[in-house]
């Protein structure tokens, strides 16, 4: 079951224009112009025994709400987590009543939100997939910024190869 969704989920990220250098607002850019829906991404103070992230899908926009008292990097990986979810199309279930609504997205109608909002009733596999995504897309991100193709030659090379290989990428070329 993981190979498939492993397999799925790297489908999705090798479709994707990840910036070079990395950069999140940039990648959600390029969604947006290849989805012709706009992205925002919103920091805000969530509960503490409640989601780190959320994702808010409208008629007209998606909204990605994380935690504004993390680190970068958890942001980060927060709003990456979001677009893995976007990605996958993943539907959510209403899960918070109109006062928490009203406190936690104020500018949002609560009807709206009550449909579009649950990230807390995805199921395992759709938590997974969108875990995945996100780390796959740091890995992509990273890689890409590492030189591509740097001189190896005799017992490095066939190391490097078998380590790729066990992290289930395809060993490079080399001449």
């Amino acid at each position: 079951m993981y190979r498939r969704l492993r397999t799925r989920c790297e489908a999705r990220v090798r479709e994707l224009d990840i910036p070079t250098p990395f950069d999140v607002s940039e990648l959600c850019r390029r969604l947006e112009s290849r989805r012709g829906r706009s992205i925002s991404l919103l920091p805000i103070e969530l509960p503490p025994d409640g989601p780190c992230g959320l994702w808010v899908s409208t008629d007209a926009a998606d909204y990605i709400f994380y935690e504004a008292r993390t680190s970068v990097l958890h942001q980060e990986h927060i709003v990456l987590h979001e677009i893995g979810h976007l990605l996958c199309e993943h539907d959510a279930a209403p899960v918070l009543g109109a006062a928490a609504s009203e406190s936690l997205l104020p500018s949002l109608d609560p009807r709206m939100v009550q449909q579009v909002l649950g990230r807390t009733h995805y199921t395992a596999v759709e938590e997974r997939e969108a875990e995945l995504i996100a780390t796959l897309i740091l890995g992509r991100a990273h890689r890409q910024a590492l030189d591509p193709d740097p001189i190896i030659s005799g017992d490095t090379a066939g190391v490097l190869a078998r380590i790729e290989q066990s992290l289930g990428r395809r060993p490079r070329r080399l001449e």
